[in-house]
């Protein structure tokens, strides 16, 4: 378990203190969402938070198309969260910080009212899960909160969030997705890769082939291939906010490359 929730009431304060210093001129600055401002990005984060408080703490859901596959699932909220967004740019942004600093409270003591080992309400399709524990749904909102917070920094240039506090579970939740992210990669029995983030707040994360699957394992066994990342670049790998060869200089594979690159390929969001 990768316990969280203590760090959400961090988290939302340094976005509502980034969010109340912005010019008029910041908040319309391009981010490394292509499609979205500073503004769009703001008002997805206060959607979100909305729809998790509306869903799971007063069980209602709007209408939602049938929904097949995992692509069905993606192309409903990508349209969900861009109709939002649209919405959104008709709202001051003094109104939206208001909204934001409210639906932030209201989500986070929610969240302080489950059990954190029963079944959660979404699963992490991203890691592969059909059905979640609670810990890991909780674990996910704070990625989402954690990177978008990250993007708007980027965006403005303010100060980022990569202090280890806040940033190294960002990073221990990614990893989450290595073994599902490999699932179609063969290689030999006991083929160990290494996931290095280099820097202060980064760590070390190693999966083993066993029995023509993948798992975590934690060995002092040499691995096989290793793959070093910058820690300033690899969030933005994670959520595919830069490409991997305009990055090529902040990471190195040591051993398989094929194996090694395709942990740069991993997301750890609904992309």
């Amino acid at each position: 378990m990768i316990e969280v929730l203590h760090l959400f009431p961090k988290l939302n304060s340094s976005l509502i203190e980034l969010l109340e210093g912005l010019s008029p001129a910041q908040w319309s600055s391009a981010t490394v969402c292509k499609k979205w401002s500073v503004k769009d990005i703001a008002a997805h984060l206060l959607v979100t938070a909305l729809r998790r408080v509306s869903s799971g703490r007063d069980n209602h859901f709007g209408k939602a198309p049938g929904i097949k596959s995992y692509d069905d699932h993606l192309n409903f909220l990508n349209t969900l969260n861009a109709d939002w967004v649209d919405v959104y740019k008709r709202v001051s942004p003094q109104v939206l910080i208001s909204q934001i600093s409210a639906a932030q409270d209201n989500f986070y003591h929610y969240l302080l009212t489950l059990d954190l080992d029963a079944p959660a309400l979404f699963p992490v399709q991203w890691a592969g899960e059909d059905q979640s524990k609670t810990w890991f749904d909780i674990a996910r909102e704070y990625t989402e909160r954690w990177h978008h917070q990250q993007q708007i920094r980027l965006a403005v240039g303010a100060g980022s969030i990569l202090e280890r506090e806040l940033y190294h579970p960002f990073l221990d939740i990614s990893m989450l997705t290595l073994p599902f992210h490999y699932r179609l990669k063969s290689a030999l029995e006991g083929t160990i890769i290494s996931i290095n983030v280099v820097g202060d707040a980064g760590g070390s994360w190693s999966i083993k082939r066993k029995n023509d699957a993948w798992e975590f394992v934690n060995t002092e066994a040499e691995p096989h291939t290793q793959v070093y990342i910058d820690q300033n670049i690899a969030w933005m790998l994670l959520s595919k906010g830069i490409d991997i060869f305009e990055a090529e200089q902040y990471w190195q594979v040591v051993g398989d490359h094929e194996l090694g690159f395709h942990a740069l390929k991993m997301t750890a969001f609904m992309i």
